[in-house]
């Protein structure tokens, strides 16, 4: 009784969070804006403060990320013990905040490094620039900095990915059965698209064929979805017929016109958003009373982000509405 009736509560106040999210209708309303002071005091009123359009840029993508740093963190203080798993969701800024640390390292350039403060549930302080390193060093992070010495960038970047996804699938295995259910549902796609998405950069991005990808690749998939994977490398590249019939041809819908000569990981990562927001929005009206609500919230608030960040980009851009809306698959 003592957990329906704090879930309850919880849930409520979700729903309130979300009754004012900037997706659907919402989002359409910031791209109608042509300024981005406009947006900035649609998002946060009262908070702009008087600078060029390029710190406004910088300061209101940083805003936006930190808002939902804001909404997560509220939402695990409700809870006063919250399980593991939302604070490891909420400590994905933690690991891409290690992993701009450690790019400027690499580039020796330390000042450039993007750290995100998330407060109690932070397990390395990385506020002083000077003392980065060190921080790094004498943390459970430690282990990055050893193989930054051993191999590439690129390939210590991807280990930190795939040590958060690996520990966020062995967090939600272990729930309790009325939390696993649909948790892990959410878990395993989100870790499907990674892979996905990660496949086609590898590819196409960085020129590498699937022997060479598959130690990047993260672990845990089904052996469908693990072949579906591996056939991003079979498909020659301009073959519209065979993406199309693919099992996540549905990523490439967009692109396969006239032009078409081969996948764009970027667009097709757009599309891979919108099917985790689309899933997570279903998954959030079930299961009441159980975790699958709550980190199917945390997913929504990561894609509201997401889009906020891309509104921004776009009108310095001066990208269309609708071109924007057909990125990000919300025509």
């Amino acid at each position: 009784m003592i957990r329906t009736s704090r879930y309850a509560f919880l849930l409520a106040k979700i729903y309130g969070i979300l009754s004012k999210s900037f997706i659907g209708e919402n989002y359409r309303d910031v791209l109608r804006l042509r300024k981005l002071g406009e947006i900035y005091d649609l998002l946060f009123p009262g908070e702009r403060k008087e600078a060029t359009e390029q710190q406004l840029t910088v300061e209101l993508e940083d805003r936006i990320v930190r808002s939902r740093i804001e909404s997560l963190t509220y939402v695990l203080s409700l809870l006063g013990d919250p399980p593991e798993i939302l604070v490891h969701i909420l400590r994905k800024y933690e690991y891409q905040s290690v992993k701009s640390v450690v790019r400027s390292i690499a580039h020796e350039m330390p000042s450039e490094a993007v750290v995100r403060d998330i407060g109690a549930y932070e397990t390395v302080s990385l506020a002083d620039a000077a003392a980065r390193e060190n921080a790094i060093a004498s943390s459970r992070y430690a282990w990055v900095l050893n193989r930054l010495k051993t191999v590439s960038l690129v390939a210590v970047e991807n280990e930190i990915d795939r040590d958060y996804y690996a520990t966020l699938l062995a967090l939600a295995r272990k729930l309790p059965m009325k939390d696993r259910r649909g948790v892990l549902r959410l878990v395993s796609l989100e870790i499907t698209l990674a892979n996905v998405v990660w496949a086609l950069r590898l590819r196409f991005l960085f020129g590498m064929d699937a022997e060479q990808a598959q130690p990047l690749l993260i672990p845990g998939l089904l052996d469908a979805r693990r072949k579906a994977v591996a056939q991003a490398f079979e498909i020659p590249a301009d073959s519209m017929d065979r993406w199309r019939t693919w099992a996540f041809g549905w990523m490439l819908e967009d692109q396969l016109g006239e032009s078409f000569q081969a996948p764009d990981p970027v667009r097709a990562e757009q599309q891979a958003a919108r099917r985790l927001y689309t899933r997570a929005h279903q998954i959030f009206h079930q299961d009441p009373f159980t975790l699958t609500p709550i980190v199917a919230f945390f997913t929504l608030k990561e894609y509201e982000a997401g889009l906020l960040q891309t509104a921004v980009e776009a009108l310095r851009l001066s990208v269309s509405e609708q071109d924007v809306l057909a990125l990000v698959g919300a025509r």
